[in-house]
This record gives structure tokens, sequence and C-alpha cells, in this order.
């Protein structure tokens, strides 16, 4: 778990985030588990929660009624 997060996360996340702290290790040349490699991963994280947070339900929305359109029109044919 990254460290100083509170929130549960599920094994998915856990493995991203490793690859994404190994990534950034190697892209910025900061020693893995560094205090400035964990606030730059801490960083990046929050952006991609914020990004999903904001992008998936809206795409979620639009993916469930093109399903029910789909649905309702070969329910008519």
């Amino acid at each position: 778990m990254v460290a100083g997060s509170s929130t549960k996360r599920s094994a998915l996340v856990e493995r991203t985030l490793a690859k994404m702290a190994a990534r950034l290790a190697e892209a910025t040349g900061l020693e893995a588990g560094s205090p400035e490699l964990l606030a730059l991963l801490k960083l990046s994280t929050e952006v991609v929660e914020r990004v999903v947070w904001e992008v998936v339900p809206e795409l979620a929305e639009q993916i469930i009624r093109e399903n029910l359109e789909q649905l309702a029109a070969a329910r008519r044919n």
C-alpha cells in the first residue's frame, strides 16, 4: 500500500501502483522508497483518481444508455 494512504485498495490497484512507482523511479532517477518518490507517487495517484472519478461515471452512463437503446430496438423488432 502507498505510504500514508488510509483507503483499502484491491490487489490490482496495488500491483498497478507498484508498477507506477518503478516507472517513476526509473524515469526520475529517484531511489525506490525515497520520500521524494513516495510524494511523487502520491501526487500521481491523486491525479489519476480525480480523472477516473470524473470520466468513468459519465462513460458508464453513456455505455448503459447505448445498451438500453439497442435492447429496446431489438425488442421492437
